[in-house]
């Protein structure tokens, strides 16, 4: 007899002894680590106390038996045996009560001789059935396929997990108080929209019925909260989940969430500031008082200013390679395979140089650096560096080869930004299918004037990925994008 249908055998029993193995109702009076905490004194008070949750081990010794309870504040040990609750129901648990299921206890605590804080139960109820087992070594689920794709399992089966999830929920409360607190407004933007626009990336395609409209689940909301500051909300954030049809690795989900935010009267320096300011307010409000934190074996050192590499010197720096004596694709092209990359025939200037980028200067840097002062080509929504033709006020955040943020000064001049809409088309009509839409609508919102104005994109996986010495970008996402089994 297999287990599965031995416990289904065990419903059956149940439900024949008039009992609903499902109840609507179960009573918490104390969680587990209330029952530990304040132990002496309900001990001392002799008082009869409830828990509820999973039963996670059940070790049987004849007549009485220990069992741990689990919820969402920890376990907690209780006692049962046949003296205490009469041989009818103490038999009933012992033959249908496994573990996985759901349980209410109730009793009066005390002290094994061990020293163990115990329940000492008077009665019991069974509030769900488990028909399927938990994983044979429930306690370190290691399957990757298996965490990800049945994450329930991984959250009952790895408490380290759960402690991912609850650092992540912090995270995001955090940077909403740090905002709110500097009269940044939160907002929502749509996220079916008519163009893909506000970042270069390929995106997902779906199909409005009534309206008879194809539409794109956004890659930022860039262009929206931009029309927010148009239209005179000068501080304006939003925690956004964004989709790009892009592959998947250990840094990329095609679903993920960041937090965007646009300043007016702010440029990219004012944000670097800004962005160390947040490091720094999350890590101590995090735990982490001397703004340092272990990560894959290196000690990463939050503490500001951070250094600023400036991106045509650190490509020189690393390659050997002027990316300003090459301005015409075809030589580009030649001197970048030279190093080592392939070079698709669909790729603009911008892309080849970003793929540089990717290959030479990411994987090198470990500690906080600011990368700015980035080629045009690569940066369409940013503006010019007065007297450097060429480049735009931009920075990425780095951190052990991660980018966790992206910002620059918002390019505010409607007619250049409609040139720079035309040449993306360009791109575009060459094959690359990340190259950003023109929104005639959001050129038509710049003509209307956009203060000068500074915006900033933090991706919270990457961030949160930092903070709890993880690796994949899956471990911080409760259900990452799988293939579907066949």
């Amino acid at each position: 007899m297999s287990i599965e249908s031995g416990r289904l055998k065990k419903i059956k029993n149940i439900v024949k002894e008039g009992i609903n193995p499902y109840p609507s109702q179960g009573k918490r009076t104390h969680s587990c680590k209330e029952a530990d905490s304040n132990f002496g004194q309900i001990e001392k008070d002799q008082e009869n106390i409830t828990l509820t949750g999973r039963l996670v081990l059940l070790r049987l010794h004849g007549k009485a038996c220990f069992a741990n309870l689990e919820d969402y504040s920890g376990r907690f040990q209780f006692f049962l045996n046949q003296n205490d609750l009469g041989e009818k129901d103490y038999n009933f648990f012992v033959d249908n009560i496994d573990v996985g299921d759901f349980i209410q206890v109730k009793g009066k605590l005390f002290q094994t001789k061990k020293g163990q804080n115990t329940l000492r139960v008077g009665e019991y109820l069974l509030l769900s059935k488990s028909l399927l087992p938990l994983p044979e070594k429930w306690h370190g689920l290691s399957n990757i396929e298996t965490r990800f794709r049945q994450r329930y399992l991984d959250l009952i089966s790895n408490p380290e997990v759960r402690k991912i999830f609850v650092v992540r929920s912090k995270v995001i409360k955090l940077m909403r108080e740090f905002f709110d607190q500097r009269d940044f407004l939160e907002v929502d933007t749509p996220i079916l929209q008519t163009l893909a626009g506000g970042a270069t990336a390929k995106p997902f395609i779906t199909h409005h019925q009534a309206l008879n409209t194809d539409l794109y689940l956004r890659v930022a909301p860039e262009l929206y909260l931009k029309r927010l500051i148009i239209g005179g909300i000068e501080r304006v954030y939003e925690i956004a989940r964004c989709f790009r049809n892009e592959g998947l690795d250990r840094t990329h989900n095609p679903e993920f969430t960041q937090i965007e935010f646009y300043q007016a009267y702010a440029d990219y320096n004012d944000l670097m500031i800004l962005t160390e300011e947040l490091m720094a307010f999350l890590l101590k409000n995090l735990g982490f008082s001397d703004l340092k934190i272990e990560y894959q074996g290196q000690i990463i050192n939050f503490k500001p200013p951070y250094p600023r590499l400036d991106f045509r010197q650190v490509i020189i720096e690393e390659t050997k390679l002027d990316i300003d004596k090459y301005k015409e694709i075809k030589d580009l092209t030649s001197q970048v395979k030279s190093l080592g990359i392939k070079v698709d025939k669909t790729w603009g200037r911008g892309k080849i140089l970003d793929e540089l980028y990717k290959e030479f200067v990411l994987p090198k840097i470990i500690q906080p650096t600011f990368i700015i002062n980035h080629p045009l080509e690569l940066s369409p929504l940013a503006k010019k560096i007065p007297n450097r033709p060429g480049y735009v006020e931009r920075f990425q955040l780095l951190v052990n080869g991660l980018e966790i943020c992206n910002a620059f000064s918002e390019l505010n001049d409607p007619l250049d930004q409609e040139s720079r809409f035309e040449a993306q088309k360009e791109l575009r009509k060459r094959g690359d299918e990340e190259a950003q839409s023109a929104d005639q609508d959001f050129i038509t919102a710049l003509k209307y004037g956009m203060p000068p104005t500074a915006g900033e994109g933090i991706g919270i996986d990457r961030l949160i990925n930092i903070l709890t010495n993880t690796q994949n970008i899956r471990e911080v996402i409760l259900f990452p994008t799988l293939k579907p089994k066949k």
